[in-house]
């Protein structure tokens, strides 16, 4: 008898331990979720746009291109893509978007489409290839490849085409051949200046995109989106910097759909190649924090010189940006000995969604509430008084955009005081002092830290919560 007791002890006590170590449900989707190629594009944070081709070779304060320039003049002598590569990764790029084919019609590639290409050129005779070196060397290189093929074409309006009666004809064809022989196309980028004149049949063109790329993840200018919903992304409206808080959620057609915007940025010359230098280290910055640190992905123009390659004070310029994008990733008072992090209570106590997920340095694991618990507090108490630049905030986006308010607190003197607010954070939110949306905001020193969620679309999932020190 005592034998059954205390085996019938024992069982009690396992299934205890089980019970207890039993995980939580995880949070489930709240749509729209981001496409898998949608969330490529977030993780990037930032993307190379080279502008290249007869406007090279035409150098100007004028971008455009008539369609007349002379492709016997397209000669980059020392055209060497795995130079823009290893340009774009001293950047920290995690990608280029090249001009395949820009407003004045010149295609880089091989075309059968047309003779206003670098088949003309004197460049290796004709036989050249912009598209299929770049797309072999970020293949090789293992950074996003992407193509902007100009739904613009001057040259084909002014001087038409033997083979093709019909624009839309041409326009598709040429797609088709950039999306069937230059291997994985991470990015579209469709210009949609003047694009509702050309009434081109963008449902075709959705279907070849979606049975050659099926990964790729299209900015649309408003001319896709209808066809491909679930891997679009927007124009914002300007070039440059962009406004904080951006929502990522947009009712189209009466659904609820991911539709991030993209801004398009020039950091040297006027798109393309004109003898500027690159953009001053300060102006850089600044833009980081008003596209990435607003929660999207830019593009960063970096224009090749007619030589073919990216000059060299540009590469310079652009690894001294990145050596500050490190550091400011890397001054993490959180992640010190001295700090603690704690919330008053988690998802159903599990340490899987513990605020320690906040300061682990993965983006994949993240602090969530219960279900229906659409407000949360996160606290990082850091040991001693310090002095703060700013934060550096993310959500787990890929089960949904949620939050919709949020307050930052310092503790001084023992009191909480309310230092920023905003609404949106997204992928990313840096807010730096004195700087973008922090421009007239000095934080003061403080021995701990809080981050209240205020408002919530679903229970919160914050991935990161970072405290920049002082440099």
């Amino acid at each position: 008898m005592i034998k059954l007791i205390r085996l019938t002890i024992i069982l009690i006590s396992i299934l205890s331990i089980a019970a207890c170590q039993k995980s939580v449900s995880p949070p489930e989707p709240f749509l729209p979720v981001p496409h898998e190629a949608q969330l490529r594009w977030h993780k990037a944070e930032y993307i190379m746009f080279a502008h290249f081709g007869m406007k090279t070779f035409y150098p100007s304060d004028d971008h455009m291109g008539y369609g007349l320039e002379d492709p016997g003049k397209f000669n980059p002598k020392d055209f060497d893509a795995e130079q823009w590569v290893e340009a774009a990764k001293a950047g920290g790029f995690k990608g280029i978007v090249i001009t395949a084919k820009h407003h004045d019609g010149f295609c880089n590639w091989q075309t059968k489409t047309t003779d206003h290409s670098v088949k003309s050129s004197p460049w290796k005779e004709g036989k050249g290839d912009v598209i299929k070196e770049l797309s072999e060397a970020c293949h090789k290189g293992g950074i996003y490849f992407g193509i902007y093929v100009s739904i613009i074409d001057k040259h084909f309006e002014n001087s038409g085409s033997d083979k093709y009666s019909d624009y839309g004809d041409y326009y598709f064809a040429q797609l088709t051949e950039l999306s069937t022989q230059y291997g994985t196309i991470d990015e579209y980028w469709f210009d949609g200046y003047k694009a509702d004149g050309l009434k081109l049949d963008y449902k075709k063109i959705a279907e070849m995109i979606k049975e050659n790329q099926p990964d790729a993840v299209v900015y649309d200018s408003g001319t896709m989106v209808e066809f491909l919903p679930d891997r679009c992304i927007s124009w914002p409206g300007a070039h440059g910097g962009i406004s904080p808080d951006q929502n990522y959620r947009v009712e189209i057609d009466g659904v609820m759909r991911w539709y991030p915007a993209e801004p398009s940025i020039i950091w040297q010359g006027n798109w393309f190649h004109n003898n500027t230098p690159v953009i001053s280290l300060k102006e850089m910055q600044n833009y980081y924090l008003t596209s990435v640190g607003y929660g999207v992905t830019p593009l960063l123009n970096l224009a090749p010189n007619w030589n073919g390659l990216i000059d060299e004070n540009t590469v310079d310029g652009v690894t001294a940006f990145k050596t500050w994008v490190d550091k400011l990733h890397n001054r993490d008072l959180a992640r010190s000995e001295k700090a603690k992090v704690s919330a008053p209570n988690f998802r159903g106590g599990d340490k899987a969604y513990s605020p320690q997920q906040v300061v682990d340095g993965n983006y994949e694991t993240y602090f969530a509430t219960d279900d229906k618990v659409t407000d949360a507090r996160i606290e990082i108490d850091l040991g001693e008084v310090q002095e703060v630049d700013g934060f550096i905030l993310q959500e787990f986006i890929d089960l949904g955009q949620r939050v919709d308010g949020y307050s930052i607190q310092c503790r001084v003197d023992g009191k909480w005081i309310d230092v920023f607010s905003g609404r949106r954070i997204g992928y990313k939110r840096i807010i730096l002092e004195g700087r973008a949306s922090a421009a007239d905001i000095k934080f003061p020193a403080t021995d701990a830290v809080r981050l209240k969620i205020t408002n919530a679309l679903a229970c919160p999932l914050i991935s990161t919560f970072q405290v920049i020190g002082t440099d």
